[in-house]
């Protein structure tokens, strides 16, 4: 099941940090598979971050976003 909040808004939200971060997985974290195909929130959304702001997102590939959420020692700022 989808959270309500990956539906409605959130495909063109998604899609705006994607192309921003060129696709590119702004975490990269030992293993990075560069590409990315994710788009993590910051600031996790339990711990106060904004849904929906591109302020608090950045493009992840899913080796980096899943281990983050594993690991949340992995800096809290995007790489450009």
């Amino acid at each position: 099941m989808t959270k309500p909040h990956y539906s409605g808004p959130w495909a063109t939200v998604r899609k705006k940090v994607l192309q921003r971060d060129r696709g590119i997985c702004q975490i990269q974290a030992p293993g990075c598979l560069i590409r990315a195909n994710q788009v993590d929130h910051i600031l996790p959304v339990s711990k106060g971050g904004a849904w929906y702001d591109t302020a608090n997102l950045r493009a992840a590939c899913g080796r980096c976003n899943n281990g983050r959420n594993r690991n949340q020692n992995t800096k809290a700022s995007r790489v450009w």
